[in-house]
């Protein structure tokens, strides 16, 4: 893609002194603010940490929320199980410095069961110290999971006094499962519960380095680190009910799925391509076929987005499609019910919460429906697209209960008439007009649409599509995912040093602009032009991890993550997008669970398995209590 503004040189900053061993906390903006801020999404940025301390009183702990900064805010008050808690930052009451940015209050609390639940992490933890050389993986953070042995080594090369500090503490630990009452084993270790947390979790804006311990959850100021797979959940989640669905009587259901193609289905089911076109073209003043055929033509000319020109893809491939379009409507006028698109799958995405309990900042993650697109001679195409559509949440119990929507499901079997009946409950919830009524006009909960395809022109490419003021879908950039002739430049160089540090926190946000603020740098679409792809810089040894800093930024890309840093073939459902009728879709190994040598690394191994970080997030946000829940991190892969 060309661009519209000058280029100029980058500016080499010198490198952030950094801790990268950590489970990462990513976040929407990293600013910290002043200490006037008082928006509750200010607030739940700057979060640092979470904790709790034993009292007396059976059932009742004193939890604080540590924020980066002190703030003009006296008192947040937030919606919990046993209703809204106060918490203060005024010096009274269990508050203990007033305006030192630390909210405190007292609160109902189930220590036991959260002694219990943490018996296996505290074990594991003991016997990874003892022991690196066993068959034990660790999950450091967001897809971020090694052998015990490489996490230990990492640690003993950059963090040595925090790992002896552990090492030290493990046989005194070790004692802490003899009790089942925390408060009893805190008592017989000497441990002054006053002072000395039950728990603490890291917030997005913890800093490793100043605080001198691993960016883990803590048990009496023991780090416990995280397995993979983790322990059994309290909850267990069954991936194919309720976070991605691709059972054949799911999606070729009889009376919620059309293919034009075949005739299958009900024209206009409500997991029909054309149902969710004529929800999004409501109000618009335009037809359902006017709305999607103003979409399609988006491909013929070229676009400017974000100072760069997307030129268009070929034509008469695209007309091809619109032909095929008209040739399966009835009496040869284009008809949005016979839109040419197979449903591939239906998906929970709980993992993309996010500022769980800040009121309405937050949400309770994504529900999306992915289709595979059909030529006009009716053979499945590589030409995905994805409906994206936010969940709405303005509190903690509310997360839960659009959590619990999806769990419900597993009392069905997959594909009877019980279960989907209910699961359309769930998505007709998100993907109906009025689900949104504040974004206008279409009043419609749809963050984004992608696409994915090789068939318009020759080269896989990615666009993304939002829903402008005028209710139609406009292309916008890509995000996390620069234009691609900055891989391998020296810009991008500049832009691994001056963000390193949020890039292996795992909250980084690639900006639009970049060095300068003339300077276009998020791509207007995202190219893979061969499955090996990945991005990279010269020089990485000027990083402190050159290694880890590429392999993240990578990852969270749209084209590094469907190509050569999880070994995938461009796409993560369907067969390059593809599915044959009465057969579900294709799930790839970055998905299912692969282990896969990172680029440029050598020989060094990373093991995928998203499904299962899914199924720990939408289980975090089940059992966990809504206090802990005000530290749930997003996940960093957004697409």
């Amino acid at each position: 893609m060309l661009p519209l503004l000058r280029e100029w040189p980058g500016l080499f900053l010198s490198s952030l002194l950094l801790l990268a061993t950590a489970v990462a906390a990513p976040t929407q903006e990293t600013n910290i603010g002043s200490p006037s801020d008082t928006s509750a999404a200010t607030l739940a940025n700057n979060v640092t940490e979470l904790r709790i301390f034993l009292t007396e009183d059976s059932g009742m702990v004193r939890g604080e929320i540590a924020t980066a900064r002190p703030s003009n805010v006296a008192e947040l008050s937030l919606a919990m199980e046993e209703g809204t808690v106060t918490f203060r930052d005024d010096g009274a009451g269990p508050d203990r410095v007033k305006g030192d940015g630390v909210f405190s209050a007292r609160f109902k609390f189930d220590t036991t069961a959260e002694f219990e639940a943490l018996r296996a992490g505290l074990r594991a933890t003991i016997d990874v110290l003892r022991d690196p050389d066993q068959d034990i993986l660790i999950r450091r953070g967001p897809r971020d999971i090694v052998t015990a042995a490489d996490a230990i080594r990492d640690a003993e090369l950059k963090t040595p006094e925090i790992l002896n500090t552990a090492r030290q503490e493990a046989e005194r630990a070790a004692r802490l499962l003899d009790f089942q009452d925390p408060l009893r084993a805190a008592k017989a270790l000497d441990i002054n519960v006053a002072t000395t947390p039950f728990q603490r979790l890291p917030g997005p804006q913890f800093d490793p380095l100043e605080r001198k311990q691993f960016k883990v959850e803590y048990l009496f100021e023991f780090p416990i680190f995280t397995t993979f797979p983790p322990p059994a959940p309290r909850v267990a989640i069954d991936r194919d009910r309720s976070l991605l669905i691709t059972a054949k009587d799911v999606v070729e259901d009889g009376d919620r799925s059309f293919d034009a193609c075949t005739g299958t289905g009900s024209p206009g089911g409500p997991w029909s391509f054309g149902h969710l076109m004529r929800e999004l073209a409501y109000d618009t003043g335009l037809t359902p076929e006017e709305f999607t055929l103003h979409w399609l033509l988006s491909w013929r000319l070229p676009h400017e987005v974000n100072g760069w020109i997307v030129p268009a893809r070929d034509h008469q491939q695209l007309q091809h499609f619109i032909d095929g379009w008209r040739g399966l409507s009835p009496n040869g006028l284009l008809d949005i019910d016979y839109f040419p698109a197979r449903l591939l799958a239906i998906v929970n995405r709980p993992d993309l919460a996010d500022r769980i309990g800040f009121g309405d900042v937050g949400n309770a993650g994504e529900g999306r429906l992915v289709f595979g697109l059909m030529t006009g001679s009716c053979t499945p195409a590589s030409f995905t697209v994805i409906f994206e559509y936010g969940i709405a949440a303005n509190s903690c119990i509310e997360v839960k209960a659009w959590q619990r929507r999806w769990k419900d499901l597993d009392q069905f079997g997959v594909g009877t008439a019980a279960y989907n009946q209910a699961l359309e409950s769930v998505t007709r919830a998100f993907t109906d007009h009025g689900s949104k009524p504040s974004q206008l006009p279409n009043a419609s909960s749809l963050s984004r649409m992608r696409t994915n395809e090789n068939v318009l022109a020759s080269g896989w490419q990615m666009r993304e599509f939002r829903l402008e003021e005028t209710g139609l879908l406009d292309v916008v950039p890509v995000k996390q995912t620069p234009d691609n002739g900055f891989n391998g430049s020296g810009i991008l160089l500049d832009y691994f040093v001056i963000n390193e540090a949020d890039i292996l926190n795992d909250r980084h946000v690639v900006r639009e602009r970049f060095p300068d603020d003339l300077d276009p740098f998020l791509g207007g679409a995202a190219k893979t032009l061969f499955e090996s792809f990945f991005w990279s810089a010269p020089n990485l040894d000027s990083l402190i991890e050159p290694s880890e800093t590429r392999r993240k930024f990578s990852l969270a890309t749209c084209n590094g993550c469907h190509a050569g840093e999880t070994g995938t073939r461009f796409t993560h459902i369907g067969n390059e997008g593809r599915r044959e009728m009465g057969q579900p879709a294709e799930l790839s190994g970055f998905l299912r669970g692969e282990t896969v040598t990172v680029p440029m690394s050598g020989s060094a191994l990373r093991r995928y398995e998203d499904l299962k970080e899914r199924e720990t997030a939408m289980s975090e946000l089940l059992e966990n209590s809504c206090f802990w829940l005000l530290a749930f991190q997003r996940s960093p892969l957004v697409h």
